[in-house]
């Protein structure tokens, strides 16, 4: 992988698909900080292009309602053009629920179990 930025909780990059990938490291609980600098990352590895993202939470053990909220992009312009979840823990799975329940993304956003199924709906989305 060329490209690739590693923050504390994250790993981001583009993929050879066109779709900008971040991994959520084993046991990772996100706070803002982390939210802001996941932002930060996508858009150094994106250099101004607007990509379908997986965002890969299956190691994930809690995000603060701060970062959440970040991530639902109000109130700022949208990264991405659309993202899928990749859930697979039952923790990844309350969030992911509560993150679309509650959050409300501003850009369409699906929760997948299998990596495959979820790169399949991303990959319309590649232009």
């Amino acid at each position: 992988m060329e490209n690739v930025i590693r923050t504390r909780v994250f790993t981001t990059w583009i993929d050879n698909a066109g779709i900008c990938r971040t991994k959520v490291k084993q046991g990772a609980i996100i706070e803002l900080a982390d939210a802001e600098e996941n932002s930060a990352a996508v858009q150094k590895v994106s250099a101004g292009k607007i990509y379908p993202m997986l965002v890969d939470l299956t190691h994930i053990n809690f995000i603060h309602k701060s970062a959440r909220d970040h991530f639902a992009m109000r109130n700022r312009k949208p990264g991405v053009k659309v993202i899928a979840m990749l859930i697979g823990s039952p923790v990844s799975k309350v969030i992911g629920n509560f993150f679309l329940g509650i959050n409300k993304p501003t850009v369409p956003t699906q929760l997948f179990t299998s990596e495959k199924k979820a790169v399949a709906w991303l990959s319309k989305f590649v232009s």
